[in-house]
């Protein structure tokens, strides 16, 4: 593949990371039943690929599950979008990550 060079490679990291989130009611309920559930995670992870997830779990035989919280502008008629099926797919593939998806309904 085409690796960017230098001042520009830094200014699409910065473009691709800098996105602000904003944790959702729902990503703050479903983190809370992760953790009363007992599982070790951490929240809003920025993984090697760039990705920003909305947890990791980490389980003891040192397995990783990425979570994410998807709500309504990620579906087109119950149906994920180009860019969430995208995210999903490189994570795994990218960071060697399963990816789950908890949709808003």
């Amino acid at each position: 593949g085409i690796e960017l060079q230098g001042p520009l490679q830094a200014k699409c990291r910065n473009a691709f990371t800098s996105r602000g989130y904003s944790e959702s009611k729902l990503q703050n309920d479903v983190v809370g039943e992760l953790k009363a559930a007992g599982l070790v995670l951490d929240e809003e992870v920025l993984l090697e690929s760039w990705y920003l997830i909305d947890a990791l779990v980490e389980f003891s035989d040192g397995r990783k599950v990425a979570v994410e919280v998807d709500g309504p502008s990620h579906f087109i008629d119950m149906r994920p979008t180009g860019s969430t099926i995208l995210k999903h797919r490189q994570v795994a593939k990218m960071d060697h990550i399963k990816v789950v998806s908890v949709p808003y309904w």
